[in-house]
């Protein structure tokens, strides 16, 4: 029985119960271990091993040992449910287990109370189970085991350092930088030049050492061999780099040289890197670089932003590419999706039931021919070449230029398209805006509008498309049109929703984003998915709106992740972070709007449905009156301001009366008596009445005036605000509100009346609550305009110069 199966039949509140690593190890690994046949006394838990590369040192703690025959034969590597099982992770499981005997362990195993990856130490095969006591005892009669060599102990040594200690990694890359550019002189906007070729000539030679032979990247080896050659140390590292060019030919220019020319400079960046292991911990080493070397410069034409990891994971999760699929990201940046993607597909090569020499024939398949990447930024485009070699591979196809030009991207070929393009920036090239559909006979169209486009066309029918996108592409008005193309060409298979601040870690993106995913239709349009997977994140993985990345405990697409893959649901789910998910049949949606959110209110309203006798759409209860004004310099008018009425109680103490040249430009006008909603930042849910007594009053073009119909079965505008004002009506508000965060979020008015239902009481319970609203809104009127007169009174007295005019609150 898989972990899975056994989760399944053991464990029916997993997401409530398994929130933590000591939870996984607790409540699943060690039963599940139990089921398999293996007893307590076989175990050993918290096993502590010191780690020593070069002059640096660490300490690492294995979670729980198997042992038979007095010999560790499995090591097991417990991660939290919200790590996801990537090369770090499977890593650091295969070296503990290289660590923690000699001979080295039989079986790595890696988990995360859901996702099983186990490796064989001596074969490197992998799979998604662990094995049984008695398929263990098998095992261990069959297999060869031996002695790991000085050098590959050495590799392990400083990889384990390098998952380790990734703080001290980030002060060696930051202390590297300072050297090239301070003593190698090299400007700060070409170190990163430098530190890649740095870094090249590293992992060529961590590459050697994985082969077998000697890892050259080390200060002594450099001196042997330039006193072998009679020549210097630079001289010997010039080589290498020549040697690593050869092996990895990812510059455009292959007479590519090395800038640094002082020998002491480029010594002294070796002998800090030394220690360190690149290979396999491209996380730590692209964040690390990109943190240090290139966020403070790349805010350029193109607007680039480094996509975070958690969002990667979910979309490739989600996308779940193939074995032999061609996989594109014509915005490649850093290439965080081709990785993920190259991750994913290798895991599933890994996995499969074909021989070796099959496994070998389709992995080569998958560097050579199906990775393809597109970056306008030629130092981003190294880096994603780099990031890939340090994966594994695959960085053959990888692009620098426009890839809205890029021949090489061929329209019908690609069977997946990943990508975060760059977001609202004006295009203006005539002779490339008229090979688009949605840029023909324009002056100019945004980038975001024309990628779209470009990854559509380069599918092959049936292909699907994940690409993140500002969320007003999703909603706003002026956006119909892209979206009626987009329909045209396409069926929805995935509306997420992300939170503000979402990329605010990662470049300053202050814009409201959200996923998108695509299936082209084919020429017969029967390829039509049934269900789309809709989802609005509340927690992410990470600190949203801080300019410093920070995880935290919760995020909600790995619940998005571990939901949809159990299948179709159809009531509405929540996370423990708030965030809603629940899949839509594809009939319901229409171009109208395809954000997460408006989505999910639909299938609310239908929910609602069945809660209330009579429900009714608003704009069968009233209409939006308003009547504009533009204000006289020299009159006094009563003027209204929205921050002087109370969140959601929608309460005034107090309305001020200033001269039309103090107050602005153009207004709504409302009269005493009148309902008014206001339609920015629906969170607030301000909803107020203006007070009797006032017979005119100003108030922002922010706010809805509201009428109810004669006809209306609403009694009374305290009705209405109450109604308003319930939690039932408010979700909904916040639902279909569209803007580029919650403080700037507004309600489009065709939306306001033709997509929000609200309950209608009985007539008692509408009698009630008049009577109650009304008092309590005029009492609370009275009683502050009472305070106001006697505060100000008793501050005149004092001689403050004051006037009840001017005081916008109690």
């Amino acid at each position: 029985m898989s972990i899975r199966e056994w989760i399944k039949e053991n464990i029916s509140d997993y997401s409530k119960r398994i929130k933590t690593e000591e939870d996984v190890k607790v409540h699943i690994i060690l039963p599940y271990l139990k089921s398999l046949g293996y007893q307590i006394e076989n175990m050993r838990f918290e096993n502590s091993m010191s780690v020593q590369a070069g002059t640096k040192s660490v300490t690492v703690i294995s979670d729980i040992e198997i042992v038979e025959n007095n010999n560790i034969e499995i090591v097991i590597d417990a991660k939290a449910p919200n790590i996801s099982l990537n090369e770090k992770e499977i890593l650091q499981s295969i070296s503990y287990a290289k660590l923690v005997s000699t001979p080295p362990a039989l079986y790595a195993v890696v988990t995360n109370g859901f996702d099983v990856i186990t490796t064989n130490i001596y074969t490197g095969k992998q799979t998604s189970e662990i094995p049984s006591r008695s398929e263990l005892t098998r095992d261990v009669s069959r297999s060869r085991k031996r002695e790991l060599s000085d050098i590959e102990i050495r590799e392990v040594q400083s990889l384990m350092l390098t998952l380790n200690k990734p703080e001290e990694l980030y002060a060696i890359i930051k202390e590297s930088k300072d050297i090239i550019e301070k003593r190698g002189l090299i400007r700060s906007d070409q170190s990163f030049k430098e530190m890649t070729k740095i870094l090249l000539v590293k992992m060529n030679e961590e590459r050697r050492a994985k082969n077998g032979d000697t890892n050259r990247f080390q200060i002594d080896i450099l001196k042997r061999l330039a006193k072998a050659d009679d020549t210097t140390p630079y001289e010997v590292f010039l080589n290498l780099f020549s040697q690593a060019k050869q092996s990895y030919p990812i510059y455009t220019n292959p007479n590519e040289g090395i800038n640094i020319s002082d020998e002491k400079c480029l010594l002294s960046v070796v002998e800090k890197l030394e220690p360190w292991s690149f290979l396999g911990t491209g996380d730590d080493i692209k964040g690390a670089v990109y943190e240090i070397f290139l966020k403070s410069t790349l805010r350029g034409d193109f607007d680039q932003y480094f996509t975070p990891r958690e969002i990667v994971d979910f979309v490739v999760k989600f996308a779940n590419p193939n074995i032999g699929d061609k996989i594109l990201d014509p915005a490649c940046g850093s290439g965080g999706f081709l990785i993920q993607s190259f991750l994913y597909v290798t895991q599933k090569i890994i996995n499969s039931p074909l021989s070796e020499v099959q496994r070998r024939i389709i992995f080569e398949e998958l560097i050579d021919k199906c990775l393809w990447g597109g970056e306008a930024d030629e130092d981003l485009h190294v880096l994603a070449k780099i990031n890939l070699i340090m994966h594994g591979d695959g960085y053959n196809n990888i692009y620098q230029g426009d890839s809205l030009r890029n021949e090489k991207i061929l329209d019908n070929h690609f069977d997946l398209v990943l990508t975060n393009p760059p977001f609202t920036i004006p295009y203006a090239f005539d002779d490339v805006l008229n090979q688009f559909e949605l840029g023909i006979g324009r002056e100019s169209q945004e980038l975001d509008v024309l990628f779209v486009e470009k990854c559509v066309r380069s599918l092959k029918e049936d292909g699907e498309l994940y690409i993140v996108l500002p969320e007003g592409l999703l909603n706003l008005p002026s956006y119909q049109y892209f979206r009626e193309w987009i329909m045209s060409k396409c069926y929805i298979t995935l509306s997420i929703g992300l939170p503000e601040g979402a990329f605010i870690p990662f470049g300053k993106s202050v814009s409201k984003t959200a996923i998108l995913g695509l299936r082209k239709r084919n020429l017969s349009n029967d390829n039509k998915p049934e269900y789309v997977f809709l989802g609005t994140v509340s927690a992410v993985g990470y600190e949203v709106g801080k300019s410093t990345y920070k995880p935290i405990e919760y995020n909600d697409l790995l619940e998005f992740t571990f939901s949809q893959s159990s299948g179709v649901f159809q009531d509405i789910r929540t996370t423990k972070s708030g965030g809603e998910y629940v899949w839509l049949k594809q009939e319901n949606v229409t171009s109208y709007r395809i954000d997460s959110q408006y989505l999910i209110n639909s299938v609310d309203i239908k929910a609602i449905h069945t809660k209330f006798s009579n429900l009714q759409r608003l704009d069968k209860v009233c209409s939006i009156e308003n009547n504009s004004i533009k204000p006289l310099a020299e009159q006094e008018y009563y003027y209204l301001e929205i921050p002087d009425v109370s969140p959601d109680t929608g309460t005034i103490s107090n309305i001020r009366k200033l001269k039309g040249d103090e107050i602005g430009d153009s207004f709504n006008l409302a009269k005493g008596g009148d309902i008014a909603y206001t339609r920015i930042n629906p969170r607030l849910n301000r909803v107020f009445i203006i007070p009797d007594e006032i017979e005119e009053v100003l108030i922002s073009k922010e706010a809805y005036v509201l009428s109810l119909h004669n006809e209306s079965m609403i009694i009374s505008n305290y009705v209405l605000a109450a109604i308003l004002q319930s939690e039932l009506v408010k979700s909904q508000l916040i639902r279909i509100a569209t803007g580029s965060s919650s403080s700037r979020a507004r309600i489009q008015q065709d939306a306001f009346l033709n997509s929000v239902f609200i309950p209608i009481p009985d007539l008692a319970t509408q009698r009630k609550i008049h009577r109650n609203m009304s008092k309590a809104y005029n009492d609370y009127w009275e009683a502050s305009q009472k305070f106001l007169k006697n505060y100000t009174e008793c501050q005149k007295a004092l001689l403050t110069d004051i006037d009840i005019n001017n005081i916008r609150k109690a």
